[in-house]
């Protein structure tokens, strides 16, 4: 697999090198956008590219990544001849593109006008950038305040509840309950998010179910997408943190992590376990869930349109994300609500591009046309909060499209937080770090015990910090 991916980064970069080295770099009049995505999204990529170029006549070449977009695109940065002009940074990569020294400073450009973007000086902007976008700021010390080296291009809370109905339906038919029966099957709450504890039984019952033709639902749900993410979400959820209060340490002793670390295992190998241990499956989550075979999965609006979900043939709905329970034991109310974003993937600038100045008139194109250009496709929430409130994105004529895209601006409004990331280690770092001791005590907790899990993965990570 190792092999695999060192030779699609190869690949990657030998594409970019072969690029900058049919002529003089410092010389070259086109942009270099570097990206990932399937093939819908470049497509959209290279649509927005092209109409950049009948209106301007700058050619903004394409590149998608093949596999390990970061780690190629550290190895490019490290050459300015096969550095890209434009490119993705995300939450657990921006503070070592900070720290490198890669990204321009967006401030100067947002204060010229070359990026239109709405400020006390430039009330007409054409670009609003959410609150959320700070993320993406830097004043020489901290991040979160201070200049601006990313927009983002869009967003969305990561691990929103998506369900089959259909499911909720079989279940009722093969074990004979109707409506007000003991042990009959709700729809969950589009509003008011159930508790760890619902979840964790909620989800168990439905494995084993007789879906006919010798075809079983296996899983309750699956945490395949980005689980240590998802595990940080968890932990902030208690109103803990994943690091100590300066960032120079893992919070291993505090009672709010371990309590989302055994929720994850749980989930996993837990009694009432619904999920398979993360690592390879045959099917990932998206595929299953479009299949009519799992229950439950988490994930962003990005997903109606990556897996295509348009083409299934059941009914599905969204609910919040669950929440730990209160410890007074009173029931979940809405307030109680609370997701995260931990992606808010944004378009950074290669401080050394040799041609900086169309790169960022493309980034300011790509974040009026272009973001109008994504809305109607809906992929996700636009980060230009003027496209984002528009009718291109809340006025899909896809009825479940508009509903995702209502849901989804709810809770990215009113319940949303940022996954809160460490500046000295990446993120990279701390998943492998935490794969190694807990997936061995996942797959067989007699091996050790949690306390000693943590203890381990905190000292670890004091080599890294």
């Amino acid at each position: 697999m190792k092999k695999r991916h060192l030779q699609a980064s190869l690949l990657t970069i030998i594409s970019l090198l072969l690029l900058t080295s049919c002529d003089n770099n410092s010389k070259r009049d086109y942009v270099i956008l570097y990206i990932w995505g399937d093939n819908s999204e470049i497509s959209s990529y290279e649509s927005i590219a092209s109409s950049y170029r009948e209106l301007t006549g700058t050619e903004v070449r394409v590149i998608p990544a093949t596999d390990s977009y970061y780690n190629s695109l550290n190895i490019q940065l490290g050459s300015s001849k096969s550095a890209p002009d434009i490119f993705f940074t995300e939450g657990g990569e921006f503070p070592s593109h900070i720290a490198s020294n890669k990204l321009l400073n967006l401030t100067p450009y947002i204060e010229s006008g070359a990026l239109d973007i709405k400020t006390a000086s430039n009330d007409d902007g054409q670009i609003e950038l959410w609150d959320i976008n700070d993320s993406y700021r830097y004043d020489g010390d901290s991040i979160g305040q201070g200049d601006y080296y990313a927009l983002i291009k869009d967003w969305s809370p990561d691990f929103v509840l998506w369900y089959n109905k259909g499911l909720f339906d079989r279940y009722n038919e093969v074990n004979n309950y109707k409506a007000g029966d003991e042990g009959f099957l709700e729809y969950p709450s589009e509003t008011i998010p159930m508790s760890w504890d619902e979840f964790y039984d909620l989800s168990n019952k439905f494995v084993g179910l007789d879906l006919g033709g010798g075809v079983k639902v296996n899983y309750g749900t699956m945490l395949d997408r980005v689980p240590y993410k998802h595990l940080m979400e968890w932990i902030q959820m208690t109103g803990s943190s994943t690091w100590t209060s300066d960032g120079m340490e893992f919070n291993y002793t505090d009672p709010g992590v371990k309590k989302a670390f055994e929720f994850f295992i749980n989930l996993q190998n837990g009694e009432k376990k619904s999920s398979p241990i993360i690592g390879p499956t045959s099917i990932g989550s998206g595929d299953l869930f479009r299949n009519g075979q799992l229950p439950f999965c988490f994930y962003g609006n990005w997903a109606y349109s990556n897996y295509n979900w348009d083409t299934i043939g059941f009914d599905f709905g969204l609910c919040p994300p669950p929440v730990p329970a209160k410890e007074s034991g009173e029931a979940l109310t809405i307030e109680d609500t609370y997701a995260t974003s931990c992606g808010m993937v944004g378009l950074a600038v290669y401080r050394s591009s040799p041609v900086v100045d169309k790169a960022v008139d493309f980034l300011n194109y790509y974040m009026t046309v272009g973001q109008e250009f994504m809305a109607e496709k809906s992929f996700n929430i636009p980060g230009n909060k003027l496209v984002a409130s528009s009718d291109a994105f809340m006025e899909n004529e896809d009825a479940n499209i508009a509903y995702i895209n209502e849901f989804f601006m709810n809770i990215a409004t009113n319940y949303t937080h940022e996954i809160v990331y460490n500046k000295y280690v990446s993120q990279e770092a701390f998943e492998n770090i935490i794969g190694i001791y807990l997936i061995p005590y996942i797959e067989n907790p007699s091996s050790s015990n949690l306390d000693k899990v943590l203890e381990n993965i905190h000292n670890d990570l004091m080599l890294e910090i």
